[in-house]
C-alpha cells in the first residue's frame, strides 16, 4: 500500500512531467505537410500544382519556443525539387528538414490545331489557346497569344504542340537564305555590303552571313530592316562600301 509521502511524490513528479510536456515545442508531420503545399504554392504562383510524395515526420523539441520557416526560391520551386523547413529558437537555426516536392507549372498558351511547315507564316486559324503543363518549358520561351501575328515558323511545328520563341522568326526577323545588308564598323570605319543569312534569326539574335560573290562566312548581330552589324557601334567618320 502507498503511505501518504508516496502518494504525495507521485503527485508532485506527475506535476513536473505535465509542466515539462507544456514547455516542450511539437509539430505534427500533417501540420508541415499543410505549411509545406501553402508555401510551394504562394512562391510558385497561383498556376503550380504541388505534390508532397512521402510523409513528414513528427518533429518535437525539448525546448519552447521553437518557430518553423518553409524557405525556397519561385526559381528552384519547378519540377522535382526541395522545400527547406528550418526550425529557430531565438533566430537561431537548431534543426533543417528538407521535404521533397514535384511543382507542376500551368499556363494558358498557344498550340497549333495543324501542323505548320518551316517558313510558313503562322496565322490565328492555325493555333488555339489551351492551359498546359509548361513546367519543363524556359519561362521566357512562352508566347502571348498577341505576340505571334506576323510570326513565320522557323521550323516544322508539329500540330498539338506548343508555339515557343524558340520555334519561331518574330516579324522584323530573317530566314534562311534571305538577303541582308553587312555593316562591319572597326574604330571609326565602316564597310557596308550584301550578304545571305545562313540562319534564321529575330531582331538582337546572332545570325551568320555569306558575303555576297566570296564564300566569306561572318557572325554579327541582327538589327532591323535585316542589317547585320559587326563591331563596335560608335561614332562613325567614315564609311566605305
Amino acid at each position: 500500500m502507498f503511505n501518504l509521502k508516496q502518494i504525495a511524490l507521485l503527485l508532485v513528479a506527475l506535476v513536473a512531467l505535465t509542466l515539462s510536456a507544456r514547455a516542450q515545442a511539437f509539430f505534427s508531420g500533417d501540420r508541415l505537410r499543410q505549411a509545406v503545399i501553402a508555401y510551394a504554392e504562394k512562391t510558385a504562383g497561383q498556376d503550380a500544382e504541388v505534390f508532397v510524395a512521402q510523409r513528414i515526420a513528427d518533429q518535437g523539441f525539448q525546448e519552447s519556443g521553437v518557430s518553423a520557416k518553409c524557405t525556397g526560391s519561385k526559381e528552384s520551386l519547378r519540377g522535382v525539387s526541395n522545400v527547406s523547413i528550418e526550425f529557430s529558437i531565438g533566430g537561431r537555426v537548431v534543426r533543417r528538414v528538407q521535404v521533397p516536392v514535384q511543382v507542376k507549372i500551368y499556363r494558358d498558351v498557344a498550340v497549333t490545331t495543324t501542323t505548320i511547315g518551316y517558313s510558313t507564316p503562322i496565322t490565328g486559324q492555325q493555333f488555339t489557346i489551351e492551359r498546359r503543363d509548361v513546367t519543363a518549358y524556359n519561362e521566357n520561351d512562352l508566347l502571348g497569344a498577341d505576340e505571334i501575328p506576323g510570326v513565320t515558323a522557323r521550323r516544322s511545328i508539329q500540330k498539338g504542340s506548343v508555339i515557343t520563341r524558340s520555334s519561331i522568326t518574330e516579324a522584323g526577323g530573317v530566314r534562311r537564305g534571305m538577303t541582308t545588308t553587312i555593316i562591319v564598323q572597326a574604330g571609326s570605319v565602316i564597310i557596308r555590303t550584301r550578304g545571305s543569312a545562313l540562319n534564321d534569326a529575330t531582331l538582337g539574335e546572332t545570325v551568320r552571313v555569306m558575303r555576297e560573290g566570296t564564300n566569306s562566312i561572318i557572325t554579327g548581330i541582327l538589327q532591323e530592316n535585316n542589317t547585320v552589324y559587326i563591331g563596335n557601334y560608335g561614332s562613325t567618320l567614315s564609311e566605305r562600301e
